[in-house]
């Protein structure tokens, strides 16, 4: 009697987990969406999937509701994150993901909003997207070795960097200030600012000479005359 009430309720309990629900997740909260992983079960069946929307996935045909799950990659990026789930801890939260924040200044220190933002692993590019108001990018990322490229007009600059915690980039470009849309750099900001200067001055002397000029024409006429 005993054996067959062991046999039935593993029946149950294969029936119950017969679909294993799994949410995905990183720093914050932030759903793993997109991320590839590798799910076996417990007779040695393994199924490489991409994680859907909001971090969910789901596992059809689960023995006993017992998976083993390997996060291989997110972003592109390899992760290599392993844990075991069950209908008890279904919900996994992935700790080699760590938040990046890029502050793109120029060079008096000022934030540059709407700044290009690239970011390498290699040569993959992992995301591409744009500094907010005050000149900052933000985003997450799986541990590891990034090149950040900021960009803004024909200015650009790049730092290489270790993801392995919570880390601020700063990277500043040759920008003094941007105007009418253009951005210059304290050199360019100078010259334009000579050249505004000098404008009138040059303007002065051209309308000098042609008065004097003018002068001389009348007075040449006149002798002429006489």
């Amino acid at each position: 009697m005993r054996p067959l009430m062991i046999v039935t309720a593993i029946l149950l309990t294969t029936t119950i987990a017969s679909a294993l629900p799994l949410t995905l997740s990183a720093y914050g909260g932030i759903a793993l969406e997109g991320a590839i992983v590798e799910v076996e079960k417990l007779d040695g069946t393994v199924i490489r999937t991409r994680v859907g929307h909001d971090g969910a996935l789901v596992v059809r045909e689960v023995p006993l509701g017992i998976l083993r799950v390997r996060i291989v990659s997110w972003k592109g990026v390899p992760v290599g994150y392993e844990c075991t789930v069950t209908p008890h801890n279904s919900s996994i939260i992935v700790p080699n993901i760590y938040p990046l924040r890029v502050s793109v200044v120029g060079s008096r220190g000022q934030g540059l909003a709407g700044a290009s933002v690239k970011i390498f692993y290699g040569d993959i590019l992992v995301e591409t997207g744009s500094t907010d108001e005050a000149g900052v990018y933000s985003t997450l990322l799986p541990s590891g070795t990034y090149t950040v490229r900021a960009e803004y007009g024909e200015r650009s600059a790049e730092e290489s960097i270790r993801l392995d915690e919570a880390h601020e980039l700063r990277i500043q470009l040759d920008i003094f200030a941007i105007v009418g849309g253009y951005p210059l750099s304290t050199s360019e900001l100078i010259g334009m600012l000579t050249a505004a200067a000098l404008i009138p001055l040059v303007l002065y002397i051209i309308a000098y000479e042609y008065t004097i000029w003018r002068k001389k024409r009348i007075i040449r006429a006149t002798v002429r005359e006489k």
